[in-house]
C-alpha cells in the first residue's frame, strides 16, 4: 500500500505527526477519525530508504520485464500489476506499488517515476516522456534496457578490475604491520647488548615508534580519511580532486575513455528517442560522472545554442580525444549523428576494457615488488647481524 505522512492534533490538542498505509487519503483520513484526531494535513510519502530503491542489477530487471510485457500488447496499469506480483517481499516493491497506484489515478508513467528521483534519473525519465509523447514507449523500454545493460556491463568492468589490485595491496599493508608488529620485536632479544649495524637499527626504530605511538597513528589515519572524504563529496573538493587525477598518465586515459563512453552512449540514445539536441546535452552531461569534463560539455551546449555545432566545439577540449570531435562533425555532415554517437560509444567501451587490463597488469607486479622489497628489507635487517661474525663472538 501506498505510504501517507500526516499532520494531526489529537484529543489534547497536541499536535503530532506519523506515517500510515492505507489505498488512498480517504482511507487515512477515516483510520485517524476512529483514533479520535483531528487532520491537518495529509501528503503521499514518496521518499524511500536507500536500499529500498531500484539500482543496477533490479532496475535492469524491471525495464526489462516491463520493455517483454509492452511489447506483448499488456496495457500498462497492467504490466505494472504484473511485476508488482512478481516482486512482493523485494527491498524495493513500495516503489512498484506506488507506480501502480499513481497510473490508476491518472498520471502518466514519466510523472510517476520522476517522485523517485533516486531510483529512476532524468535520462530514464526523459526517455519515457519522449516515448509517451510520441507513442512508442515500447521502443524507448527496449532501448532503456539495452543503455542500462551496456552500463552495467561497464560498472562491473571497472568493479572487477579494481577489486584484485586493491585486495592485494590491502593483504601487503597488513603483512607490514604483523612484520613491524610482531615479527621483529620476538627477534629484538636475539641482539641484545650487541652493537648493530645503521640498517638494523633504523628498522629496529622504526618497528618501536610504530607499536608505541599506535594509539596517535589510529585517529590521525581515520581523521585523514573522514576530511579527504568531505572534501572530495563537495563540488569544490571534487574539481579539486578530478583535476589532479587527470595528470596521471593512466589513470587520466581511463577516466576520459569512461566519461566519453557515458555521454556518447546517453546522448545517441536520447536522440534516437526524439529528444531535443540542448536537452539530450544537459542529461547527457550530468552521466559523464567527471566536473571537469562536464564543464566543458556546459561550454559547449552555450556554443551550441548560438548555433555552433557539437564536433566542433568538443574538439575546443583540451581532454576530450580529437577523434571524438572528428567523428561526430563526419556524422552532423552526413545527417547520421545518432550513429555516430552510437560508434564513438562502442569504440570508447573497448577502449576501457583494453585500459583496464593493462592497468591491472601493471598494477600487480608494482604491489608485488613493493610488498617484496619491504619484506626483503626487513629480513635483510634480521640476517645482517647474524653474519657479523666479531658481533657473534661478542
Amino acid at each position: 500500500m501506498p505510504l501517507f505522512q500526516y499532520q494531526a492534533l489529537d484529543q489534547a490538542g497536541k499536535r503530532k505527526s506519523g506515517l500510515l498505509e492505507a489505498q488512498d487519503e480517504r482511507e487515512v483520513k477515516a483510520k485517524l477519525r476512529e483514533m479520535g484526531i483531528m487532520v491537518i494535513s495529509i501528503t503521499p510519502k514518496t521518499s524511500v530508504a536507500t536500499r529500498q530503491n531500484l539500482k543496477g542489477d533490479n532496475l535492469l530487471a524491471f525495464t526489462h520485464q516491463l520493455s517483454q510485457l509492452v511489447n506483448a500488447g499488456i496495457p500498462l496499469y497492467e504490466s505494472l500489476v504484473a511485476i508488482e506480483e512478481q516482486c512482493r517481499g523485494e527491498s524495493y516493491h513500495r516503489i512498484i506499488l506506488s507506480l501502480c497506484e499513481q497510473i490508476k489515478g491518472g498520471a502518466s508513467l514519466s510523472q510517476a517515476m520522476s517522485t523517485y528521483p533516486e531510483s529512476f534519473n532524468k535520462l530514464y525519465c526523459s526517455m519515457i516522456m519522449a516515448g509517451e509523447s510520441v507513442g512508442v514507449l515500447n521502443v524507448v523500454l527496449d532501448k532503456l534496457t539495452l543503455l542500462l545493460t551496456r552500463q552495467n556491463k561497464l560498472k562491473g568492468e571497472i568493479t572487477t578490475a579494481l577489486v584484485y589490485p586493491a585486495v592485494l595491496a590491502s593483504f601487503s599493508f597488513l603483512i607490514i604491520i604483523m612484520l613491524l608488529t610482531f615479527v621483529v620485536p620476538s627477534i629484538e632479544g636475539i641482539f641484545a647488548e650487541r652493537k648493530l649495524n645503521g640498517f638494523t637499527q633504523f628498522v629496529l626504530n622504526v618497528s618501536h615508534v610504530f607499536r608505541a605511538y599506535w594509539w596517535l597513528y589510529l585517529p590521525i589515519v581515520i581523521g585523514t580519511i573522514t576530511f579527504l572524504f568531505i572534501k572530495i563529496r563537495s563540488p569544490a573538493g571534487r574539481i579539486w580532486m578530478e583535476r589532479h587525477l587527470l595528470k596521471v598518465p593512466m589513470v587520466r586515459t581511463l577516466m576520459i575513455q569512461t566519461a566519453v563512453a557515458r555521454f556518447c552512449r546517453t546522448m545517441g540514445t536520447l536522440q534516437q528517442g526524439g529528444l531535443p539536441m540542448i536537452d539530450s546535452l544537459r542529461i547527457s552531461r550530468d552521466v559523464m560522472r567527471n566536473v571537469v569534463l562536464e564543464e566543458d560539455v556546459k561550454r559547449a551546449e552555450m556554443r551550441i545554442i548560438e548555433g555552433s555545432s557539437l564536433g566542433y566545439e568538443l574538439g575546443q577540449s583540451k581532454y576530450i580525444p580529437t577523434l571524438v570531435s572528428r567523428m561526430l562533425i563526419v556524422g552532423e555532415d552526413s545527417g547520421s549523428n545518432v550513429t555516430m554517437l552510437n560508434t564513438v560509444a562502442d569504440l570508447y567501451e573497448g577502449e576501457v576494457e583494453k585500459t583496464l587490463n593493462r592497468i591491472m597488469a601493471l598494477a600487480q607486479p608494482v604491489i608485488l615488488i613493493f610488498m617484496g622489497t619491504v619484506i626483503g628489507a626487513v629480513l635483510l635487517a634480521i640476517l645482517l647481524p647474524l653474519t657479523d661474525v666479531s658481533s657473534l663472538s661478542m
